[in-house]
Protein backbone atom coordinates (compact mmCIF):
# COMPACT_ATOMS: atom_id res chain seq x y z
CA UNK A 1 0.00 0.00 0.00
CA UNK A 2 2.96 2.51 1.23
CA UNK A 3 5.08 1.14 -2.08
CA UNK A 4 1.92 2.04 -4.30
CA UNK A 5 1.68 5.46 -2.39
CA UNK A 6 5.24 6.34 -3.17
CA UNK A 7 4.94 5.40 -6.83
CA UNK A 8 1.86 8.01 -7.42
CA UNK A 9 3.57 10.86 -5.67
CA UNK A 10 6.46 9.62 -7.88
CA UNK A 11 4.29 9.86 -10.85
CA UNK A 12 2.79 13.47 -10.33
CA UNK A 13 6.55 15.22 -9.32
CA UNK A 14 7.65 13.52 -12.72
CA UNK A 15 5.04 14.93 -14.56
CA UNK A 16 5.12 18.61 -12.76
CA UNK A 17 8.88 18.63 -13.60
CA UNK A 18 7.88 18.02 -17.05
CA UNK A 19 5.64 20.56 -16.99
CA UNK A 20 7.70 23.50 -15.66
CA UNK A 21 10.80 22.18 -18.05
CA UNK A 22 7.88 22.69 -21.00
CA UNK A 23 6.51 26.22 -19.93
CA UNK A 24 10.29 27.44 -19.43
CA UNK A 25 11.36 26.66 -22.62
CA UNK A 26 12.32 29.81 -24.62
CA UNK A 27 11.19 29.50 -28.48
CA UNK A 28 14.82 30.64 -30.62
CA UNK A 29 14.19 33.50 -32.93
CA UNK A 30 14.08 32.37 -36.21
CA UNK A 31 17.27 32.72 -38.52
CA UNK A 32 17.38 34.39 -41.73
CA UNK A 33 19.60 32.46 -44.49
CA UNK A 34 22.05 35.96 -45.64
CA UNK A 35 23.01 34.07 -48.02
CA UNK A 36 19.05 34.13 -49.58
CA UNK A 37 18.93 37.12 -49.74
CA UNK A 38 20.78 38.42 -52.65
CA UNK A 39 20.90 42.75 -54.03
CA UNK A 40 21.44 42.94 -57.65
CA UNK A 41 23.42 46.08 -57.76
CA UNK A 42 23.71 46.36 -61.57
CA UNK A 43 19.81 46.23 -61.45
CA UNK A 44 19.64 48.94 -59.07
CA UNK A 45 22.51 51.19 -61.03
CA UNK A 46 20.26 50.54 -64.27
CA UNK A 47 17.43 51.66 -62.93
CA UNK A 48 19.11 54.58 -61.26
CA UNK A 49 20.86 55.45 -64.74
CA UNK A 50 17.30 54.97 -66.52
CA UNK A 51 15.82 57.34 -64.48
CA UNK A 52 18.48 59.98 -64.84
CA UNK A 53 18.41 59.66 -68.63
CA UNK A 54 17.49 62.79 -70.69
CA UNK A 55 14.63 62.30 -73.14
CA UNK A 56 16.17 63.42 -76.28
CA UNK A 57 12.74 64.76 -77.66
CA UNK A 58 12.52 67.39 -75.01
CA UNK A 59 16.19 67.98 -74.70
CA UNK A 60 16.33 69.38 -78.78
CA UNK A 61 12.62 70.75 -78.11
CA UNK A 62 13.96 72.97 -75.31
CA UNK A 63 17.00 74.41 -77.69
CA UNK A 64 14.87 74.75 -80.13
CA UNK A 65 12.53 77.03 -78.72
CA UNK A 66 15.27 78.69 -76.75
CA UNK A 67 17.27 79.98 -79.95
CA UNK A 68 13.40 81.16 -81.06
CA UNK A 69 13.14 82.86 -77.88
CA UNK A 70 16.86 84.63 -78.08
CA UNK A 71 17.34 85.97 -81.39
CA UNK A 72 19.26 88.81 -81.64
CA UNK A 73 18.14 91.55 -83.22
CA UNK A 74 19.74 90.58 -86.51
CA UNK A 75 18.17 87.19 -86.91
CA UNK A 76 21.88 86.25 -86.82
CA UNK A 77 22.46 87.60 -90.45
CA UNK A 78 25.60 90.57 -91.13
CA UNK A 79 24.72 92.34 -93.72
CA UNK A 80 27.68 91.82 -96.31
CA UNK A 81 29.38 95.34 -96.16
CA UNK A 82 29.36 95.15 -92.18
CA UNK A 83 30.81 91.09 -92.48
CA UNK A 84 33.40 92.55 -94.82
CA UNK A 85 34.91 95.60 -92.40
CA UNK A 86 35.13 93.41 -89.81
CA UNK A 87 36.94 90.34 -91.75
CA UNK A 88 39.33 93.15 -92.85
CA UNK A 89 40.05 94.49 -89.78
CA UNK A 90 39.87 91.82 -86.97
CA UNK A 91 40.76 88.74 -89.21
CA UNK A 92 41.95 86.96 -86.52
CA UNK A 93 38.51 87.04 -84.67
CA UNK A 94 36.79 85.80 -87.67
CA UNK A 95 36.40 81.94 -89.07
CA UNK A 96 35.06 81.86 -92.29
CA UNK A 97 33.33 79.61 -93.92
CA UNK A 98 32.70 79.03 -97.70
CA UNK A 99 29.54 76.47 -98.22
CA UNK A 100 29.43 76.69 -101.95
CA UNK A 101 30.54 73.92 -103.92
CA UNK A 102 34.49 73.73 -104.56
CA UNK A 103 34.45 75.18 -108.01
CA UNK A 104 32.60 78.06 -107.14
CA UNK A 105 34.63 78.44 -104.09
CA UNK A 106 38.40 78.29 -106.34
CA UNK A 107 37.29 80.90 -108.80
CA UNK A 108 37.19 83.43 -105.59
CA UNK A 109 36.11 83.57 -102.28
CA UNK A 110 36.42 86.04 -99.22
CA UNK A 111 39.73 86.51 -97.10
CA UNK A 112 40.47 83.55 -94.81
CA UNK A 113 37.49 81.56 -95.86
CA UNK A 114 37.76 77.76 -95.91
CA UNK A 115 35.60 75.67 -98.17
CA UNK A 116 32.60 73.33 -96.39
CA UNK A 117 29.73 72.16 -98.61
CA UNK A 118 26.53 71.68 -97.00
CA UNK A 119 26.93 67.96 -97.54
CA UNK A 120 30.63 67.95 -95.77
CA UNK A 121 29.28 69.95 -92.84
CA UNK A 122 27.92 66.88 -90.38
CA UNK A 123 32.10 65.63 -90.60
CA UNK A 124 33.33 69.32 -89.95
CA UNK A 125 31.95 70.07 -87.03
CA UNK A 126 34.65 68.96 -85.37
CA UNK A 127 36.93 71.95 -87.23
CA UNK A 128 34.54 74.38 -86.24
CA UNK A 129 35.98 76.69 -83.65
CA UNK A 130 33.91 78.19 -80.39
CA UNK A 131 36.12 80.98 -79.92
CA UNK A 132 35.68 83.23 -82.44
CA UNK A 133 33.25 84.92 -84.77
CA UNK A 134 31.75 81.88 -87.55
CA UNK A 135 30.63 83.83 -90.43
CA UNK A 136 28.64 81.61 -92.89
CA UNK A 137 28.48 82.02 -96.68
CA UNK A 138 26.52 80.93 -99.74
CA UNK A 139 24.89 81.73 -102.98
CA UNK A 140 21.79 83.48 -101.71
CA UNK A 141 21.84 83.38 -97.69
CA UNK A 142 19.49 80.29 -97.45
CA UNK A 143 21.75 77.22 -97.37
CA UNK A 144 23.74 78.95 -94.87
CA UNK A 145 20.57 80.16 -93.17
CA UNK A 146 19.51 76.48 -92.06
CA UNK A 147 22.81 76.16 -91.53
CA UNK A 148 23.13 79.15 -88.73
CA UNK A 149 20.51 77.81 -86.45
CA UNK A 150 21.99 74.55 -86.56
CA UNK A 151 25.34 75.47 -85.25
CA UNK A 152 23.92 78.17 -82.67
CA UNK A 153 22.20 74.88 -81.08
CA UNK A 154 25.54 73.28 -80.78
CA UNK A 155 26.39 76.48 -78.83
CA UNK A 156 28.61 78.13 -81.91
CA UNK A 157 28.70 81.81 -82.57
CA UNK A 158 27.83 81.50 -86.18
CA UNK A 159 26.39 84.32 -88.43
CA UNK A 160 24.84 84.04 -91.95
CA UNK A 161 26.20 86.27 -94.46
CA UNK A 162 22.97 87.94 -96.05
CA UNK A 163 21.97 87.53 -99.23
CA UNK A 164 25.11 85.41 -99.77
CA UNK A 165 27.61 86.03 -102.95
CA UNK A 166 24.80 86.33 -105.34
CA UNK A 167 22.66 89.16 -103.40
CA UNK A 168 25.07 90.33 -100.45
CA UNK A 169 28.42 90.60 -102.45
CA UNK A 170 28.17 90.95 -105.99
CA UNK A 171 25.79 93.96 -105.46
CA UNK A 172 28.73 95.70 -103.99
CA UNK A 173 30.29 96.56 -107.18
CA UNK A 174 33.65 95.45 -105.82
CA UNK A 175 36.67 94.19 -107.68
CA UNK A 176 37.45 90.51 -108.03
CA UNK A 177 40.86 91.24 -107.04
CA UNK A 178 39.11 91.37 -103.37
CA UNK A 179 38.40 88.04 -103.66
CA UNK A 180 40.88 84.97 -103.07
CA UNK A 181 41.19 81.88 -105.10
CA UNK A 182 43.78 80.26 -103.32
CA UNK A 183 42.26 77.07 -100.73
CA UNK A 184 42.89 77.82 -97.23
CA UNK A 185 43.52 75.02 -95.07
CA UNK A 186 40.83 73.36 -92.67
CA UNK A 187 41.96 73.45 -89.51
CA UNK A 188 42.72 70.10 -87.46
CA UNK A 189 39.91 68.15 -85.97
CA UNK A 190 39.31 68.26 -82.06
CA UNK A 191 37.29 66.06 -80.57
CA UNK A 192 34.89 68.07 -78.23
CA UNK A 193 34.14 67.10 -74.66
CA UNK A 194 29.95 66.63 -74.38
CA UNK A 195 27.82 65.94 -71.26
CA UNK A 196 24.90 63.70 -72.26
CA UNK A 197 22.76 66.99 -73.18
CA UNK A 198 25.45 68.44 -75.52
CA UNK A 199 25.96 64.57 -76.80
CA UNK A 200 22.17 64.90 -77.78
CA UNK A 201 22.33 68.05 -79.72
CA UNK A 202 25.14 67.00 -81.57
CA UNK A 203 23.97 63.77 -82.63
CA UNK A 204 20.80 65.53 -84.08
CA UNK A 205 22.77 68.31 -86.01
CA UNK A 206 25.25 65.91 -87.35
CA UNK A 207 22.11 63.57 -88.61
CA UNK A 208 21.24 66.44 -90.04
CA UNK A 209 24.21 67.49 -91.87
CA UNK A 210 24.46 64.25 -93.27
CA UNK A 211 20.80 64.09 -95.47
CA UNK A 212 23.08 66.64 -97.66
CA UNK A 213 19.74 68.31 -98.11
CA UNK A 214 18.73 71.51 -98.20
CA UNK A 215 14.98 70.91 -98.53
CA UNK A 216 14.49 74.55 -100.19
CA UNK A 217 11.83 74.26 -102.88
CA UNK A 218 11.58 76.66 -105.48
CA UNK A 219 8.52 78.91 -105.68
CA UNK A 220 7.20 77.21 -108.56
CA UNK A 221 7.36 73.81 -107.91
CA UNK A 222 5.92 74.68 -104.35
CA UNK A 223 3.05 76.33 -105.69
CA UNK A 224 2.07 72.93 -107.96
CA UNK A 225 2.98 70.92 -104.86
CA UNK A 226 0.72 72.92 -103.07
CA UNK A 227 -2.27 73.39 -105.60
CA UNK A 228 -2.09 69.44 -106.57
CA UNK A 229 -3.18 69.10 -102.89
CA UNK A 230 -3.62 71.83 -100.64
CA UNK A 231 -5.18 69.79 -97.83
CA UNK A 232 -2.40 67.61 -97.63
CA UNK A 233 0.37 70.07 -96.93
CA UNK A 234 0.72 73.02 -94.08
CA UNK A 235 1.76 76.92 -95.17
CA UNK A 236 4.15 78.49 -92.66
CA UNK A 237 4.24 82.32 -92.95
CA UNK A 238 7.15 83.27 -90.46
CA UNK A 239 6.51 87.31 -91.85
CA UNK A 240 5.18 90.24 -89.51
CA UNK A 241 1.81 90.29 -89.26
CA UNK A 242 0.96 93.31 -91.61
CA UNK A 243 3.10 92.03 -94.20
CA UNK A 244 1.15 88.84 -94.27
CA UNK A 245 -1.97 90.46 -94.30
CA UNK A 246 -0.92 92.23 -97.52
CA UNK A 247 -0.43 89.18 -99.32
CA UNK A 248 -0.21 85.68 -98.44
CA UNK A 249 -0.54 81.69 -100.35
CA UNK A 250 -3.91 80.99 -99.55
CA UNK A 251 -4.62 78.78 -96.26
CA UNK A 252 -1.20 79.86 -94.82
CA UNK A 253 -1.03 80.64 -91.41
CA UNK A 254 0.88 83.21 -89.96
CA UNK A 255 3.49 82.53 -87.07
CA UNK A 256 6.12 85.61 -86.57
CA UNK A 257 9.72 84.40 -86.90
CA UNK A 258 10.33 85.35 -82.97
CA UNK A 259 7.21 83.71 -81.86
CA UNK A 260 8.12 80.61 -83.41
CA UNK A 261 8.98 79.44 -80.14
CA UNK A 262 6.38 79.58 -77.69
CA UNK A 263 3.67 78.39 -81.16
CA UNK A 264 5.95 75.45 -82.33
CA UNK A 265 3.51 72.51 -80.57
CA UNK A 266 0.51 74.10 -82.97
CA UNK A 267 2.49 72.54 -85.93
CA UNK A 268 1.59 69.22 -87.60
CA UNK A 269 4.18 66.28 -87.69
CA UNK A 270 2.01 64.62 -90.05
CA UNK A 271 1.99 66.37 -93.00
CA UNK A 272 4.70 68.41 -94.87
CA UNK A 273 5.59 72.24 -93.57
CA UNK A 274 5.86 74.59 -96.49
CA UNK A 275 7.95 77.37 -94.86
CA UNK A 276 7.48 81.37 -95.82
CA UNK A 277 9.43 84.64 -95.12
CA UNK A 278 11.10 87.60 -96.94
CA UNK A 279 13.62 85.90 -98.47
CA UNK A 280 14.12 82.48 -97.83
CA UNK A 281 16.90 83.30 -95.32
CA UNK A 282 14.65 83.22 -91.80
CA UNK A 283 12.64 80.33 -93.68
CA UNK A 284 16.00 78.58 -94.11
CA UNK A 285 16.40 79.07 -89.99
CA UNK A 286 12.98 77.66 -89.10
CA UNK A 287 13.17 74.82 -91.54
CA UNK A 288 16.40 72.95 -90.18
CA UNK A 289 15.13 73.37 -86.63
CA UNK A 290 11.86 71.97 -87.60
CA UNK A 291 13.76 69.26 -89.31
CA UNK A 292 15.96 68.42 -86.19
CA UNK A 293 12.48 68.07 -84.34
CA UNK A 294 11.13 65.89 -86.18
CA UNK A 295 8.64 68.05 -88.55
CA UNK A 296 8.54 67.31 -92.38
CA UNK A 297 9.54 70.83 -93.55
CA UNK A 298 10.70 72.81 -96.51
CA UNK A 299 11.69 76.32 -96.95
CA UNK A 300 10.22 78.01 -100.43
CA UNK A 301 13.19 79.02 -102.30
CA UNK A 302 13.48 83.03 -102.55
CA UNK A 303 10.41 83.68 -99.79
CA UNK A 304 8.04 85.70 -101.14
CA UNK A 305 10.81 87.69 -103.21
CA UNK A 306 10.84 84.40 -105.20
CA UNK A 307 7.14 83.99 -105.49
CA UNK A 308 5.89 86.94 -106.05
CA UNK A 309 8.58 87.37 -108.79
CA UNK A 310 7.52 83.97 -110.10
CA UNK A 311 4.09 86.16 -110.13
CA UNK A 312 2.33 83.13 -108.52
CA UNK A 313 -1.26 83.99 -106.55
CA UNK A 314 -1.84 85.35 -103.30
CA UNK A 315 -4.61 86.24 -101.06
CA UNK A 316 -4.84 89.37 -98.84
CA UNK A 317 -6.97 89.66 -95.38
Amino acid sequence: MKMKKFLSMLLALLLMASILVGCGKQEEPATVDQSQIQIDESAAEQSSEEEAKLDPEAVLLQHTIAYFDNLPSNNNMIAAKDALDLIENNPDAIFVVDMRAKEDYEKGHLPGAVNIPLGEMGKNLDRLPNNKQIILVCYSGQTTGLTVSALNLLGFNAISFQGGMNFGWAPLELSEDTLETEANPLPEPKAPNLDEEEQILWDAVVAFFNEAKSNIEGAEKAYETIESNPDAVYILDIRAKDDFEKGHIEGSENIPFREMGKNIDKLPKNRPIYVMCYSGQTAAQTQSLLRINGYNAYSIGRGMAGWNGAELPVVTN
